[in-house]
């Protein structure tokens, strides 16, 4: 099946990345740290397993977590809070140097940034998911806020980079010191333990605990940012309103993922055990929901498709929303499947929305692999081959 329509493959060959990265830490700090790690990259290694491995120690941290605390609130030991500091800060190290490995290679291309962006999107997800025994904000709201507001700060960007066709980071973003910020996060709580972050913030009387100022504080950060991508996106819709852009057109383009917060919210307040014994496979179900979401978002900016409004991975949402509803049609408040089997079907969707993801991820690289005469995780063309050919 063919994900990529054919008429619009030709403008896989002259898609352009192009990045503006604010970051003081970024510029002054890490660029000489990635220009360096780079050069110990092997030259026959592909940007995009570059990346995978990066991704590998997001994927190691998950299962630590889910094998130490799998209700996301028994404490994890010491060192697994080190390893998952050194495994975070290990995946933004090898994803800040894809692109100067694929760069190095002569391999940089339109699949490099849809599986960058791809691993970015999922690991937005887990890494809330790992956070939650170190903070000790499991099987609460607080999850589910953090959730929300980590991937609309995700989201928002990925919709600014459709509508402005730049990737801008300001000068705090989400990448850099927002990942940096959770690596002292896990190496405070693999030092101090995670009662640490439910200590009083000094003056507050017992009132507010340093984990909620924590989570205030990356929010109102994640707000700044959010509203500086609405701007940048409603500032390039007016300068192309004579091609018949309108901002009121890109604001709409915020739907999906108010639509899917919604969603989300309303199935998971419909029953506490949902958030008291089913915050895993919420947040799987959200973390392929998400991938696939904001992947479509991407390869239409990519192929220079029309904008994505709607998502299959609604309707196990839609569905199990139906399902609260049929006990008030019904009378008595019993539902058509009681809310006992509320974890299953959670379970279910998780299997519905990764299949989905998996058959877009897979389907838009295999096309773009055919058109471009590229292999996803190995070099098919190195550098120079054509060169040597001709002498």
């Amino acid at each position: 099946m063919a994900y990529i329509p054919a008429e619009l493959r030709g403008n896989l060959r002259k898609y352009k990345y192009a990045g503006a990265d604010h970051s003081l830490v970024s510029r002054y700090v890490l660029q000489p740290y990635w220009n360096w790690l780079v050069t110990l990259v092997p030259m026959w290694m592909a940007p995009n397993l570059v990346t995978l491995i990066g991704f590998s120690f997001i994927l190691l941290n998950v299962a630590l977590t889910l094998f130490f605390s799998p209700d996301l609130v028994t404490p994890l030991p010491s060192w697994c809070y080190y390893l998952f500091g050194f495994g975070l800060f290990m995946y933004q190290s090898l994803d800040a140097i894809d692109g100067k490995q694929a760069r190095r290679t002569g391999q940089s291309g339109p699949l490099g940034e849809l599986f960058d962006h791809g691993c970015d999107a999922l690991n937005t997800t887990l890494t809330v998911l790992t956070v939650a025994p170190a903070l000790g904000y499991g099987k609460s709201w607080w999850m589910l806020l953090s959730m929300a507001s980590t991937l609309a700060n995700f989201f928002l960007t990925t919709w600014e980079e459709y509508h402005t066709g730049v990737l801008y980071l300001g000068f705090f973003s989400g990448p850099v010191e927002g990942i940096l910020m959770v690596v002292a996060t896990f190496f405070v709580t693999g030092y101090f333990g995670p009662e640490f972050w439910q200590q009083a913030v000094p003056g507050s009387n017992g009132a507010v605990t340093l984990m909620e100022a924590t989570m205030v504080l990356g929010l109102a950060v994640i707000g700044l940012n959010i509203f500086n991508s609405a701007v940048n996106v409603v500032r390039a819709s007016k300068l192309r309103g004579e091609q018949g852009a309108s901002p009121a057109a890109a604001l709409a383009g915020l739907a999906p993922f108010a639509i899917s917060v919604v969603l989300v919210y309303l199935w998971a307040a419909s029953n506490p055990a949902i958030i008291a014994d089913h915050l895993v496979p919420l947040t799987l179900y959200v973390t392929f929901f998400f991938g696939h979401l904001v992947g479509r978002i991407i390869t239409a900016h990519v192929i220079k498709a029309p904008y994505p409004y709607g998502n299959v991975n609604w309707i196990p949402a839609v569905l199990a929303l139906g399902n609260v509803a049929s006990g008030w049609l019904l009378g008595g408040g019993e539902r058509l499947v009681p809310a006992e089997y509320d974890g299953l079907l959670l379970w279910v969707s998780v299997g519905f929305s990764m299949t989905v993801y998996a058959r877009f991820a897979l389907g838009v690289i295999g096309d773009i692999c055919d058109e471009l005469d590229i292999w996803c995780l190995t070099i098919k063309h190195p550098q120079g081959q054509d060169k040597k050919k001709a002498q």
